[in-house]
């Protein structure tokens, strides 16, 4: 019978070593915000420009620098990213608004003009002519029939029509009073031009005396002629005129 041989094996040596595990991550470098860094990225931070157009907008006498602010952090956050879009939206909405009312105010103001702060100019008035009836209580008028600065010894004139002009300018006289005489009969013409005279002094003496420029006021009247009263006219009309011959009343008289 044959002998079993037993193969015996050399002992093992010591370990061999395993693979070696990755070498760390270098540290990041000063100024490299990598991903989880407490500084964060570009996209989180909001433009600072957005915000700018934002509080530009509130107010209207700027309101033109935050259009212009809101349209460049459009651009900037559409480039590099970033929060604040509808920071620059809203500066840009209000900034148009602002200048859309300013247009309006404008606009309603008569467009303005180059003297601002000056006094508006006055503008002309076409005179209006009416029956010299027909004249009423605080009217200024111009006669170019020259009745209003006719004497005492002048004949007096028939005036069928009168102007009436605005009492600033330059104007013949200012209606003071109105009244009516009594009677059927027509009185003689000096009885008639007495009876003006005297109801009108009595009723706008003491007015033109308190004006300051008294003393170059004085005080006509228009009357009935013959033909008016047969018609039924009564109507006398104070007229307070420049006292200087052919001098032209200038404003209303005080009251």
């Amino acid at each position: 019978m044959g002998q079993s041989l037993f193969m015996t094996y050399p002992p093992s040596g010591p370990p061999q070593p395993g693979p070696q595990a990755p070498y760390p991550p270098p540290p990041p470098m000063p100024g490299d915000h990598g991903p989880g860094s407490p500084y964060g990225s570009n996209t989180e931070k909001t433009n600072g420009l957005a915000i700018a157009a934002l509080v530009t907008g509130l107010i209207p006498c700027v309101s033109l620098v935050g259009l212009v602010l809101g349209i460049i952090s459009l651009s900037q956050i559409s480039k590099k990213g970033g929060k604040g879009r509808g920071l620059a939206i809203a500066g840009i909405a209000l900034a148009c608004l602002w200048i859309v009312l300013s247009i309006v105010a404008f606009a309603l103001r008569g467009g303005g003009s180059s003297d601002d702060g000056a006094a508006p100019k006055p503008t002309a008035t076409k005179p209006k002519e009416v029956d010299a009836q027909k004249m009423k209580l605080g009217d200024c008028i111009n006669d170019n029939s020259g009745a209003t600065t006719s004497t005492a010894t002048e004949a007096p004139v028939e005036v069928e029509s009168v102007k009436i002009v605005p009492c600033a300018g330059p104007h013949d006289g200012e209606v003071t009073a109105v009244f009516k005489l009594k009677g059927f009969v027509m009185p003689p013409e000096a009885r008639l031009q007495q009876l003006a005279s005297t109801g009108c002094k009595l009723r706008t003496q003491a007015r033109i005396n308190r004006d300051p420029a008294a003393r170059g006021i004085a005080s006509s009247y228009y009357y009935p002629t013959a033909d008016s009263w047969k018609s039924g006219d009564r109507t006398v009309t104070c007229v307070a005129v420049a006292a200087t011959d052919g001098k032209k009343l200038t404003r209303p008289l005080h009251r």
